[in-house]
């Protein structure tokens, strides 16, 4: 199973191996040490940057200079076509045992993880998806 999730969220009893897609996530240092506090364990397992947007995209979508509409193919273009070899390891992980995909933004409507795990299910159709279209708390 393949699911998608914030990193702000508990850790889940089925989250498996924890895969943080951000490109960054220093920004949440102070939280990182805490998390592992508060649920005796890391933030997240494995670190892939590779499958995060690059910052002048990230940037360029916060800002309003790119719509979705064109972010969306961009990212495909950009990120998921040139590391995926990553996407198939991920997809063959989560046919034995459950993934989470791990960033920051509370809903995946409007976020790369959803695209990583779109392109996941491409390469294993069968596989179990769950993204977090959740309203933020």
């Amino acid at each position: 199973m393949l699911k998608t999730k914030c990193m702000n969220d508990p850790v889940e009893a089925d989250d498996g191996i924890r895969i943080c897609v951000m490109q960054n996530p220093s920004v949440y240092y102070r939280q990182l040490k805490d998390y592992r506090r508060k649920y005796g364990r890391p933030m997240y397992d494995i670190h892939m940057p590779e499958l995060g947007p690059p910052k002048w995209l990230k940037d360029g979508y916060k800002n309003g200079k790119i719509t979705w509409k064109e972010y969306e193919p961009i990212f495909r273009r950009e990120v998921l076509k040139k590391n995926w070899w990553m996407i198939m390891l991920i997809a063959g992980l989560a046919v034995d045992q459950n993934v989470t995909l791990l960033c920051s933004e509370r809903k995946a409507d409007y976020c790369h993880r959803r695209l990583d795990a779109e392109e996941i299910r491409k390469y294993q159709p069968n596989l179990e998806v769950i993204i977090d279209y959740k309203e933020a708390a």
